[in-house]
C-alpha cells in the first residue's frame, strides 16, 4: 500500500502536549525535517490541533498532532486547553515537552498512554535520571536547534508503538476454532472499500 494513501485510522497517532513555548512546533520541524509548524516566540501560537499525515523512519506511516499549549489562559485559552485535552482520545504515543530551562512541574506529571517526556531547548548533555524518577517516564534532552537526538528520539517512540495487530479484530470473539462462518463480500465497484 503506498504510504501516502494510508487510512488515517491506520497510522500511529503521535500527540505533542506541553506548555506553550515548551518547544512543541519546534521539535515537529525537527522530527519531521520539514517546517510544517509555525515557530514564534509568542506564547499560544499554536491555537487549534494541527494534524500532519506523513512517513517517518523507523516508525512508517504517522498522523503527528501539535497542540495548543496545555496552560493556555483566558476564556480562548480555556478552549484551546480543551481542544488539546480531545487530541488524547485519538493519540496512540504522546510527548511530553518540558522546557529543560523551566524543567517539570505537577502539570506534566499526568499520564494515560504512552509517554516520552521531551526536554527542548537542551543544547548542552543533561543528566534525567532524577526526572525520569519523579514523572515515570522516560525522559530525553533534545535540541530542534542542532538536531542534537532527533534520532534517538524517533528510535525511542518507535519502541512505544502499541501492537494493534493484536487488538484489530473482526470477529475473533465470535468464531471459534472449527465454527464455520459465511462471509458475504459486495462485488459492486460502488461499495466501500
Amino acid at each position: 500500500m503506498d504510504l501516502n494513501a494510508t487510512p488515517s485510522s491506520e497510522r500511529i497517532h503521535i500527540g505533542i502536549f506541553g506548555k506553550r513555548n515548551a518547544g512543541k512546533s519546534s521539535l515537529i520541524n525537527a522530527i519531521t525535517g520539514q517546517n510544517l509548524a509555525i515557530v514564534s516566540d509568542t506564547k499560544g501560537t499554536t491555537t487549534d490541533p494541527v494534524y500532519k499525515a506523513m512517513e517517518i523512519l523507523p516508525l512508517g506511516p504517522v498522523m503527528i498532532i501539535d497542540t495548543p499549549g496545555i496552560d493556555d489562559e483566558g476564556e480562548l485559552g480555556t478552549q484551546r486547553v480543551q481542544k488539546a485535552v480531545q487530541v488524547l482520545n485519538k493519540t496512540d504515543i504522546a510527548i511530553l515537552v518540558i522546557d529543560s530551562t523551566l524543567g517539570p512541574d505537577k502539570e506534566d506529571t499526568e499520564k494515560k498512554l504512552p509517554v516520552i517526556a521531551v526536554f527542548t531547548k537542551a543544547e548542552a548533555a543533561a543528566d534525567l535520571t532524577n526526572y525520569e524518577k519523579i514523572l515515570g517516564v522516560k525522559c530525553m534532552a533534545v535540541s530542534s536547534v542542532s538536531g542534537r537526538n532527533i534520532a534517538e528520539l524517533r528510535t525511542a517512540l518507535a519502541a512505544l508503538v502499541p501492537d494493534k495487530k493484536s487488538t484489530q479484530q473482526l470477529v475473533g470473539d465470535l468464531v471459534n476454532p472449527g465454527d464455520t462462518a459465511v462471509l458475504v463480500v459486495p462485488v459492486d465497484s460502488a461499495a466501500p472499500k
